[in-house]
Formats: structure tokens, C-alpha cells, sequence
């Protein structure tokens, strides 16, 4: 189902777009592609250095992730809006669109290039098994209507989604059905990410989450920094580095935080809202609500 494809206005070009609020990016092959406000896409092909707006995107709200499989890239944001590129960023079509329920989609993500998720405010869950030609429109529970904030899959295959309110979900089937997981913090966890033997959420002021047993349990891992974590990135299989207000950027390893040092004195505003590995995992780019910086990463 695709609701209302023809109703949106398309993203106006600008000569400032990687100075404003971006949320989300992606590696796709050798470049990068960037989504943020009013509907904008990036694209670069220097590792973030330098950025071209792409035109024609048929949408002009705010978008909130973007993910990629091989040259397949989406987007999701306000408005429960989907966009799709089939060419690694450089044209994209609308895919899903329902202005009318005033919700905003928050994450994404795609298990290979036909099977993905996109979920989003009142636990709303879209799903698709065939590109996102067709979503199938549902609710997580019947009960617990909390933001789903993010969305991820460890190796083992499991699906874990971090919401609010002290619930995540996760799922054993390849999201054919969702458990409720009760987190021992009751605030909202904005992110979810997976290493090679343990799941980390992490959110509203400065909490990090861990699980070793698959959802089972959770324990909560000390932070000092009471800044919220809006956004992370794997640094390699038993590492991530984790983004959040404040500036607060720290790197997570063996249910320990520690403050990322070394960095370079340009901030871009005072909260960072995503964060990509760069060069091997020696550089991290950083998003946020003046668009783009990349800084160096001090990994011991």
C-alpha cells in the first residue's frame, strides 16, 4: 500500500543544504549519502569533505534515517513518508506517503535489498518483501503505542527495536512477530546496535543498555555524562562509538564509556544526531544541526 503519492511537493534546492540540520547517513559503495531537513539528500564522493545536493527528491519534510543495500538506498521521515533510490542516491521515488496521520517515521532498516522495516511514532511498523513496491501497514501492539525510535539486527539474526517509555521488541522470526522487552531504565532509548555478542541501546540521558543473551536481560552500563546518545556506529566487531547532546561523543568496548579524545575544535551546534566510521576507523563523521564535521578517532 502507497498512500497519496501524488499530494507532496518536491525538495527545493538550496546553496547551503550541508549547513543545515542533517540526521542521517550511509556508505553506499565508495560515497556517502546524507539525508536532513526539508527534504534534503547529499551526496559525496570524498568521504565528506565536500557534498552536492541531489535534485528532484519528491519530498519536502524532514528525514530522519537512511539505509542502503548494495545501490538500493531509502529514506524515511515526516509525514510517514518512504523514499526509494535504486542508484546509489542519485534518483529517488516516493514510495509510501500519509500525511494526514501527522506521524513521523525514525528509523529504517533492510535485512537484504527485498525485506525491510520502517517504524516510527505509536508504534507504527511498516513492512516490506518486496523493495517497498508494497508496505504492509501495521501496529507493533495491540497495547504498548510508544514511539519506535530504532531498529537493527545482530548476527545471530535476531531483530531488536528501541523505543520509549522503558520497552523495546524483539523479534526471532525475521519480524513476523515482536516480544516485548521490559528495560530496567524507564526512560526512552534512542538507539540499538549490535556487536558480534551483545546488543547496546542507548538514549535519554546519557543511559546504555546491554544485553548478552539475546533480550533476556539487561544491564545498565555507568556513564558519568548525563547528555542524551541520539546515534552510534560499529567501529569494528566489539566496539561503537556512540553521539548525543552536548557534544558528548564516547566510545563503547567491554561494558565500559570512555570520552572520545583528540577531537577537533570545529563543533557543529551543540548536539550531534548521527555518527558514521570513516577511513578504516580512523576518522568518524559526524551530523548534526550545522550539517557535516569530520573529526579524527582517537581508538586505543
Amino acid at each position: 500500500m502507497a498512500v497519496g503519492l501524488g499530494a507532496q511537493e518536491v525538495s527545493q534546492m538550496m546553496p547551503l543544504s550541508d549547513k543545515v540540520l542533517l540526521l542521517s547517513a550511509t556508505q553506499v559503495d565508495d560515497g556517502i549519502v546524507a539525508v536532513g531537513e526539508h527534504g534534503h539528500v547529499l551526496k559525496s564522493s570524498d568521504q565528506g569533505k565536500s557534498w552536492r545536493q541531489i535534485e528532484h527528491v519528491p519530498i519536502n519534510v524532514l528525514l530522519t534515517k537512511v539505509v542502503s543495500v548494495g545501490q538500493s538506498v531509502w529514506a524515511v521521515g515526516h509525514d510517514t513518508s518512504i523514499i526509494y533510490s535504486a542508484d546509489g542516491g542519485e534518483s529517488w521515488t516516493l514510495q509510501f506517503y500519509d500525511p494526514d496521520r501527522q506521524l513521523p517515521l525514525l528509523s529504517a532498516y533492510f535485512i537484504d535489498d527485498k525485506s525491510g522495516f520502517a517504524i516510527g511514532a505509536y508504534g507504527t511498523i511498516l513492512t516490506t518483501h518486496d523493495g517497498g513496491e508494497n508496505w504492509q501497514d501495521d501496529i507493533i501492539h495491540d497495547e504498548l503505542d510508544y514511539h519506535l525510535n530504532d531498529i537493527t539486527q545482530s548476527e545471530d539474526g535476531y531483530l531488536y527495536i528501541a523505543g520509549e517509555a522503558g520497552y523495546g521488541f524483539m523479534s526471532a522470526d525475521a519480524g513476523e512477530s515482536w516480544d516485548v522487552i521490559e528495560l530496567p531504565y524507564p526512560g526512552s532509548m534512542f538507539g540499538v546496535l549490535a556487536l558480534s555478542d551483545e546488543v547496546v541501546m542507548f538514549g535519554l540521558r546519557g543511559h546504555v543498555l546491554v544485553s548478552q543473551d539475546q533480550g533476556q536481560s539487561w544491564q545498565n552500563v555507568p556513564n558519568s555524562n548525563l547528555s542524551s546518545l541520539f546515534g552510534g556506529d560499529q567501529l569494528n566487531p566489539s566496539e561503537l562509538i556512540l553521539v548525543g547532546a552536548n557534544g558528548a561523543r564516547v566510545r563503547y568496548r567491554d561494558g565500559q564509556l570512555t570520552t572520545l579524545s583528540g577531537s577537533s575544535a570545529l563543533e557543529i551546534g551543540d548536539d550531534y544526531g548521527a555518527v558514521l566510521v570513516l577511513d578504516n576507523g580512523s576518522k568518524m563523521l559526524l551530523l548534526g544541526e550545522e550539517g557535516t564535521d569530520i573529526q579524527s578517532l582517537d581508538t586505543p
